[in-house]
């Protein structure tokens, strides 16, 4: 019998279809959930035991909790008022997904949560804003980013990363806060790759008027390195500077 609740399903933005292509389908927890599409999409379609719809606010959680009941998922999705993870048992999920929050926020949270380094735990974050505060934060505290997609929403492009706890393969390169695991196989991860080119030219430009020449030349070797990336060719990511 065809499922009716399916046959009336929403789709997914472009950000959160992102999201929901690199969770494994155990139980997972979405932080900032505000309407819970993401978790009820995720139920309705029969593609997780469980899952927790996290939000701070109890508006969201209003939202979060109609459209639960709208699909009739309310033994699979539980809606909850929690301050980031801070109401979230680590046995209650091994997939966490923090989207459309700014890379600081994302990495304040994950900061507060150190159950998150236990094995099994997979993170998947969607960072609106200051993707290389984030990118830094997985580095500095053992996550490795296990898989990176760019997508385009509103005319901007925005970074999707899948990263777990393992400090052996974390990522050490200078270039790695700039454009994380992103290749230039798909043009949405090529149009994100040109936005970050764009910027650190005019990084650069600003350093060279400024009379700062080693460091614009430090610059420099990066930017070639992106667009190396750009055009699927092996980088050299040997190159040391400040960002």
């Amino acid at each position: 019998m065809e499922n009716t609740s399916e046959k009336r399903l929403f789709q997914l933005d472009g950000r959160l279809a992102k999201c929901a292509a690199m969770l494994r389908g155990v139980p997972l927890a979405d932080i900032g959930t505000d309407h819970a599409y993401l978790p009820v999409y995720l139920a309705v379609r029969g593609e997780i035991p469980a899952a927790i719809a996290a939000d701070l606010r109890e508006g969201p959680l209003e939202s979060a909790k109609r459209t639960i009941a709208r699909f009739h998922v309310e033994s699979i999705v539980t809606a909850r008022l929690s301050d980031g993870l801070a109401a979230i048992q680590p046995q209650e999920a091994e997939d966490i997904v923090i989207a459309g929050m700014g890379g600081e926020l994302i990495a304040q949270i994950l900061s507060k949560a150190p159950w998150l380094k236990a094995g099994g735990k997979r993170l998947v974050l969607q960072p609106m804003t200051t993707p290389e505060a984030l990118r830094r934060f997985l580095r500095e505290n053992g996550f490795a980013v296990r898989r990176e997609e760019a997508v385009a929403a509103g005319g901007k492009y925005y970074t999707v990363l899948c990263a777990e706890y393992d400090p052996a393969a974390v990522d050490t390169s200078d270039l790695y806060p700039y454009i994380g695991a992103l290749d230039g196989a798909a043009a949405e991860n090529r149009g994100y790759l040109k936005t970050c080119l764009h910027r650190l030219e005019a990084r650069i430009a600003g350093l060279s008027h400024a009379g700062r020449n080693a460091e614009a030349e430090e610059q420099k070797k990066l930017a070639a390195q992106i667009a190396a990336r750009m055009k699927g060719e092996e980088t050299d990511d040997d190159s040391r500077c400040n960002l």
